[in-house]
């Protein structure tokens, strides 16, 4: 049964959160990433589980088109709750490149392939941008942003991760 918008407001306005007490599957094949999420989650009273599904992937410069996308897909295919999560790193320098590639750049030429990338260039500024999908078989696809800005080392650091987490 679908809540009608004024009461999911109304729980809004007087800080109740509609999604309590709701089982939500994240679409990863990542547990360090479920395990993140599952207690970030947690604190808001919402369980998850982790669903290890692959997913169409539009390509696309997006990553809101891609996340949104991701989550239609995945509830069509199970029916279920779903959130799912989309990330890269945006160089300014490299005019946003990774990007949404980020994953398939790291794979590819890793670390210090972005900083070759870099070699010689003054303006090191990036940002990690994260979006996170919400949508079930009764609710239309919600989108959830957040960005942490930084500078791109001039040296690799760190052995775990990326390299580029924030």
């Amino acid at each position: 049964m679908k809540v009608p918008e004024r009461i999911v407001m109304n729980r809004r306005a007087r800080g109740g959160n509609p999604l309590r007490g709701r089982l939500i599957f994240l679409v990863t094949r990542n547990i360090h990433k479920f395990n993140e999420a599952r207690r970030v989650l947690a604190e808001y009273g919402i369980a998850t589980a982790m669903l290890r599904m692959g997913t169409v992937e539009v390509q696309s410069d997006d990553l809101e088109e891609i996340a949104r996308f991701r989550a239609l897909n995945a509830v069509e295919k199970t029916g279920l709750p779903i959130i799912v999560e989309d990330a890269g790193l945006f160089v300014k320098a490299l005019k946003g490149f990774p990007g949404p590639y980020s994953s398939y750049t790291y794979r590819t030429i890793g670390k210090n392939g972005i900083l070759k990338l870099l070699e010689n260039v003054e303006n090191r500024e990036a940002y990690f941008k994260s979006v996170i999908a919400y949508s079930s078989p009764e609710e239309p696809v919600r989108l959830f942003k957040g960005t942490v800005e930084g500078m791109i080392s001039l040296k690799v650091k760190g052995s775990s991760g990326f390299g580029f987490d924030p």
